[in-house]
């Protein structure tokens, strides 16, 4: 067994795909089966019914960008709700309006594309790779933290939407789960069994697709089995620029342009520097103000997989459903999106896009090179995504920081409003210098964003880095 380390949003979703490269996987089927897990074990995070971007880099190769966002479904013709679903508001951050229901639902693409993740680099069977998602399922986890959190503000507007929803984050007699109480999800579990057996085809293709397109269009929803037929996954080459000697290679998405953009200014502005803090508050400010203006002429709920393992196979993928549009189609036990209700990518509406149209994103994986290291690192956050990683890949290649240490520093998030940027910022950070309006918060906090790192450094070690703003952790098979 190849040593092999794995970040994820829990530890649960971690040791899953310890599981797996238990049983002779490399780390693309430890990072495959970790996704698995984590949507089983982070409701409200991410689920089966979601979006996925992955960057993989097979050992001695360059990295490849595997596409499996949403798309805009409406290729069976659409009569129903116009797309978006209903609109509700949450007291998440400063309030959020998103759309939920049938009509909110996008054609989810992250099962095929961990399906064509493991099928290409992975060395286990597919059936092999699923497993320890379906045991999960059957046996339980406790509940996160971070799902407790986040289920207490949409609970009631989105996940109480539909019986098999509302079962996942409340007890039989109605109350809310709380943290860390075992929850078992058997519906979810047959899912997975059958997707096991007969292969990621029959979320596209066969029964569970007919149910789950079927039933949303009776019910106003545009995504029907003809969109989930239709879906392809994307394979192309992914962004790439340099900094500090390291080769970075990242996602064409929205995130992945202001990314690029946070780093390459970040490079400019010498650490330790007097002015450090307001230099770098000015580059994010550019790169944040670029990417809305892209938004307006063009993930909410999300989670991050990064795995490596000492041959230098490296794989990180972001899955998510944004908000989550509280749809759980009867006699099935997963979790549908609702990217076609995320406002803030979609300003204009989603009616703008044409059937089989990718929707945007603001995932943003990557990996990074140097010699024979090998970094793989991404966020969960909706649109702290990039910063959060700008800011800790500043700690890795900058400041030659460890893994933990770069994922625990303070953060910084500049965000605009009608009455111009105001910035966030955690303990820690330097404001002075920084002439805006500021907004202090009293400790780490999951508002900006879940970084999970996984790193292979020169000499062959491997460390990892798990964010605690969202429960994250980093586990090796060394340790085990």
């Amino acid at each position: 067994m190849a040593h092999t380390l794995v970040a994820a949003g829990t530890r649960s979703a971690a040791q899953t795909g310890l599981i797996a490269a238990r049983a002779g996987g490399n780390a693309i089927d430890a990072a495959v089966a970790a996704a698995m897990g984590s949507w089983v074990c982070e409701p409200g995070m991410t689920a089966l019914g979601s979006a996925a971007i992955a960057i993989v880099r097979p050992a001695g190769e360059r990295p490849v960008l595997i596409d499996g966002l949403t798309a805009m479904p409406g290729l069976g013709g659409h009569t129903g709700q116009p797309p978006g679903g209903q609109q509700i508001t949450m007291p998440y951050g400063p309030g959020v309006v998103t759309g939920v229901g049938p009509a909110s639902v996008a054609v989810p693409g992250g099962l095929a594309a961990i399906d064509l993740l493991q099928r290409r680099w992975g060395k286990l069977s597919w059936g092999e790779t699923v497993e320890p998602a379906i045991k999960l399922a059957c046996e339980g986890f406790p509940f996160p933290d971070v799902s407790a959190a986040y289920m207490a503000l949409s609970g009631e507007p989105i996940y109480d939407l539909t019986e098999g929803s509302r079962a996942v984050w409340r007890r039989p007699d109605g109350h809310p789960r709380a943290a860390g109480e075992r929850t078992m999800l058997p519906m979810l579990a047959a899912d997975l069994q059958t997707i096991a057996q007969d292969g990621a085809e029959v979320f596209y293709t066969g029964a569970l697709a007919e149910k789950i397109g079927n039933w949303l269009v009776a019910h106003g929803g545009a995504c029907g089995p003809e969109d989930l037929a239709a879906y392809t996954v994307g394979v192309r080459e992914p962004g790439r620029f340099n900094d500090h000697g390291w080769t970075v290679s990242t996602t064409d998405t929205i995130g992945g342009v202001a990314l690029i953009e946070m780093v390459a200014g970040f490079a400019g502005i010498p650490t330790g520097d007097g002015g450090e803090s307001a230099r770098l508050v000015e580059v994010m400010l550019a790169a944040v103000a670029r990417r809305d203006e892209m938004l307006r002429n063009a993930s909410a709920s999300t989670t991050q997989i990064c795995a490596i393992d000492e041959y230098g196979n490296a794989c990180s993928i972001t899955t998510s459903t944004g908000y989550g549009s509280g749809i759980m189609v009867p006699d099935t036990g997963i979790m549908l999106n609702n990217m076609l209700g995320e406002l803030e990518l979609l300003p204009h509406g989603p009616g703008v896009l044409k059937p089989g149209e990718r929707l945007p994103s603001n995932m943003t994986p990557m990996i990074a090179t140097c010699d024979h290291a090998v970094v793989a690192l991404g966020a969960a956050g909706a649109d702290r995504i990039a910063p959060s990683i700008a800011q800790t890949w500043r700690g890795i290649a900058a400041r030659e920081e460890h893994a933990q240490v770069a994922v625990e520093s303070s953060r910084f998030h500049v965000r605009i409003t009608a009455d111009g940027p105001i910035i966030d910022f955690e303990p820690g950070f330097d404001a002075i210098g920084v002439q805006m309006p500021h907004n202090s918060f009293d400790a780490l906090h999951m508002y900006f964003g879940g970084v999970q790192i996984a790193m292979r450094n020169e000499d062959g070690t491997l460390e990892g880095g798990g964010d605690p703003r969202r429960g994250g952790v980093a586990l090796c098979s060394m340790q085990e």
